[in-house]
């Protein structure tokens, strides 16, 4: 380490030359990450690349409306299909410390509690104090009726935080139809309620859809804001003024693990709403945008659910520093099922843990002033606007949609993403990398619940787009996985040397085959000698093998190993490394696969799978 005399200032040109040393030959841009957007992250920010020390962000909750407010509400999910069962479990989060209600829909029971009518909202929301728990609602197509129940039941008193989740937009996205009369009767439903409940909030502008099919941070804001200004005009036409209008909306953004990017994607959006609603001759104190955070269910995995803990930890932890009003954390067995009542314990202790212990409910924009994270900001909020700029040209939001341009645009950035992780050039913790085979998951709660009562008719769709269908990076490893772990596929490992030589790339085979479900028999066994290594191959009752050592090891014996693994029966040999010039020698040799870093992970996967007799 260099020893800079004490007292003076650092030099970035010392650093840089120590930094460089370290490299040992490397470039420079191995330290320059990415975002999914191609936005550069360098290795180091100083004031040079963003004037902090002006205080160019301004003070919390004021113009440019960048830095968000200290503390946040704890707004939990309910989502079980019996009322009855909703209720008990609200009941015992607002105990345990929630601070406020969403409220899951579907009337059918699958995705949501199954409400049908007033009585079973007032079954749900039994022994609720509304006054200071405030109820938030995602009723997907049933929006507009389960907002009527619950403005009837709260009788002209809404407490700060409820929202009635209207969003036509979010809607379409999801299911790809909607009646165009609902986004007008939406807009009157918001006017009205505005005169008579001017705390509540009407319009939610979802821009989760875009997050959980695979879309970019600037995709995710760029959506948020069209949506944000569809209802602008649309509430407009509903006689709000542009103020009255901005007040009613609130946007509801997933979260994901990438803590930073994440917090900045947060300012960001603020940043670039208090512009639309500058240009819409809001008030200036009244810019502000209202921002509900979910932890990302697309970074949910069903293998090694426990992982889930930490992701969510680092997404709610990111909700809270990038200046959130109001924060769900999903339960660590989301994809897996419902959770039980210590999933959503877990989930709600997360927060207050971040929030009390770690007192980031009592400090207002932690990452405020950071260079990173403020350049980062900016470099984010002027990409969403080209984004949003672009949706707006082509005639908005709905017209983005119904083209099908904005679902191409998220469908590539997807593929983008989803070539990495199968390269593992990204990892997902206990799916990618690392993976434990054989571990028991976790329960969920049994959903069995039929109404007997009859669905509410919904309107009729006349305004159609492809739907933006969720995804989960891990699913398609998990696919593997499943059904080699069903077949108990195993392969043995052929190891050459000693200890020392041939750990390095049988720890990574073992890793790699693992993430399909593949066991490993024999990964840190030394052989002896080459009869051994055979002996041992054949009592294993294996039909694959794989060869693992050093380059200097397989100049010498893997041609040999090869044909001896395939003279004592294996139907298919595998060489971890890359073969170089002597693959043409290797494969005539019997090799018949080769497994290396870089490589497209799910592919070999694919490939070993079939010659396991793993069905697909």
């Amino acid at each position: 380490m260099h020893n800079f005399p004490l007292g003076e200032p650092a030099n970035e040109a010392d650093w840089r030359a120590q930094v460089e040393k370290s490299l040992k030959g490397a470039g420079w841009d191995k330290l320059v990450g990415k975002t999914s957007d191609g936005i550069e992250l360098k290795p180091l920010y100083r004031e040079p690349d963003i004037a902090t020390a002006t205080d160019v962000s301004g003070a919390p909750g004021v113009a440019p409306f960048i830095r968000g407010a200290a503390g946040w509400t704890i707004r939990q999910s309910f989502d079980h299909p019996d009322p009855e069962k909703t209720n008990a479990a609200i009941l015992a989060d607002l105990q345990g410390g929630v601070g406020a209600i969403e409220l899951v829909v579907d009337p059918g029971g699958e995705r949501g509690v199954a409400i049908r009518d007033a009585a079973d909202l007032d079954l749900a929301l039994a022994d609720v104090v509304l006054e200071a728990a405030p109820v938030s609602l995602d009723a997907g197509v049933s929006a507009l009726w389960t907002a009527e129940l619950l403005a009837a039941k709260l009788k002209g008193v809404a407490a700060p935080g409820t929202s009635f989740g209207l969003d036509p937009i979010g809607t379409l996205m999801r299911t790809g139809a909607i009646a165009k009369a609902d986004i007008a009767t939406s807009a009157k439903f918001a006017a009205k309620t505005r005169s008579a409940m001017p705390a509540a909030r009407s319009i939610r502008a979802d821009a989760r859809p875009v997050h959980e099919a695979g879309g970019t941070e600037a995709q995710e804001i760029a959506a948020a804001l069209s949506s944000g200004i569809f209802y602008l005009h649309a509430l407009g036409e509903a006689g709000l003024s542009p103020t009255e209008a901005a007040e009613t909306v609130e946007f509801t953004i997933s979260v994901g693990p990438d803590v930073l990017i994440e917090a900045a994607k947060l300012r960001a959006l603020r940043l670039t709403w208090a512009r639309v609603l500058q240009a819409s001759n809001v008030h200036a104190e009244k810019r502000g945008a209202r921002i509900h955070a979910v932890t990302s269910q697309r970074m949910m995995t069903r293998y090694d659910s426990h992982s889930n803990i930490l992701r969510g930890t680092t997404a709610t932890f990111a909700a809270a520093i990038g200046g959130a009003h109001a924060i769900t954390t999903l339960p660590f067995t989301d994809a897996i099922g419902r959770a039980t009542p210590f999933g959503r314990r877990v989930a709600r202790n997360t927060q207050l843990v971040l929030m009390e212990e770690c007192r980031l409910g009592h400090v207002a924009d932690p990452a405020g002033g950071s260079w990173f994270v403020e350049k980062l900001t900016r470099e984010l909020a002027e990409l969403a606007w080209t984004k949003m700029q672009a949706i707006e040209a082509a005639g908005g939001i709905v017209a983005a949609l119904t083209s099908g341009a904005l679902q191409k645009d998220i469908a590539d950035a997807r593929a983008k993403r989803e070539a990495a992780i199968a390269r593992r050039k990204e990892t997902v913790t206990g799916v990618t990398d690392f993976p434990l085979l054989g571990v028991e998951p976790p329960t969920v709660e049994a959903t069995a619940y039929k109404s007997t009562k009859a669905v509410p008719a919904a309107s009729t769709a006349d305004v159609r787009a492809e739907a933006l269908a969720p995804i989960r990076w891990a699913a398609p490893f998990e696919a593997l996985r499943a059904r080699a772990e069903a077949k108990d596929a195993k392969v043995f490992f052929a190891n050459m040397g000693a200890l020392a030589e041939f750990t390095p790339r049988a720890n990574f085979a073992r890793n790699a085959f693992a993430a399909g479900g593949v066991g490993a028999i024999g990964p840190e066994t030394q052989h002896a000698t080459m009869e051994t290594l055979i002996d041992a191959f054949k009592n294993s009752g294996a039909g694959v093998a794989i060869i693992n050592g050093t380059d200097a090891h397989y100049a010498e014996h893997a041609q040999s190993a090869a044909r001896a693994l395939k003279g004592a029966g294996a139907l298919w040999v595998v060489l971890a490394g890359k073969p170089g010039e002597a693959e043409a020698a290797l494969r005539g040799a019997g090799v018949d696969q080769f497994v290396f870093v870089g490589q497209d992970t799910l592919r070999e996967l694919e490939t070993l799978h079939a010659a396991l007799g793993v069905s697909s």
